[in-house]
């Protein structure tokens, strides 16, 4: 199961996408909208990259044979001499040859170049056996000097101090040095001022209240 709520995620972009949209219309055409997305509907639209068998010949797909669930050995996850983990994640004829090419077997080339399929399975079984003879640190300074579509796998730990997590400050501290993640999303003009301050017990109860009174009195 992913640790993501996927769901969630892709049910919200899709309604700040409509909403966005609307706006854009309403301020063309002086009209509103009204906008229905569900989060089934969401998903269905976010599976279009596996549903070919289905929608072309009515059949369930072999996960384990798809490009990215399991199909390609250039699509998959491989753990390291250290227990870590070292991610493929691009099946190009050019990073299958300069990984394979390096690696001296640039024979099982043809059978990524096929597409993916349970053909794949010796290239798979190959570079498991291969990833295994190194380190993840080890393997991260060889494959960086390659044109390999690789990553080093972090622990949720690891991703919060990672380099670029931290260049980009989206790892903050309030003034109480609790950890908060970022805003994702930079605008330049009017950049994001996170408030991290809590709201007492009660605080807002009488801003509440009163706009509950206003709204009952009209």
């Amino acid at each position: 199961m992913p640790g993501v709520p996927v769901a969630d995620l892709l049910a919200g972009l899709q309604g700040l996408s409509g909403v966005l949209m609307a706006l854009l219309a309403r301020e063309k055409t002086g009209v509103g909208d009204y906008i229905d997305i569900s989060m089934q509907d969401a998903m269905l639209a976010g599976c279009l990259n596996i549903l070919g068998p289905a929608i072309a010949n009515g059949v369930q797909p072999v996960v384990k044979h798809q490009r990215t669930t399991g199909g390609s050995a250039f699509y998959r996850i491989y753990r390291t001499a250290c227990d870590g983990h070292v991610a493929l994640a691009g099946q190009e004829p050019k990073f299958v040859q300069a990984l394979l090419g390096y690696l001296g077997r640039q024979d099982l080339s043809e059978l990524c170049l096929k597409g993916p399929g349970p053909h794949q399975q010796a290239v798979v079984d190959f570079l498991s056996e291969t990833f295994l003879t190194r380190t993840a640190a080890d393997w991260d300074l060889c494959l960086s000097t390659l044109d390999v579509c690789y990553a080093v796998l972090k622990t949720l730990p690891e991703a919060l101090d990672d380099a670029n997590v931290i260049a980009r400050n989206m790892v903050l501290k309030d003034e109480r040095g609790h950890t908060h993640i970022g805003p994702p999303i930079r605008f330049l003009a009017e950049p994001a001022h996170p408030d991290f301050r809590v709201a007492g017990l009660g605080e807002h109860n009488a801003e509440v209240l009163d706009h509950g009174n206003d709204r009952g009195r009209t």
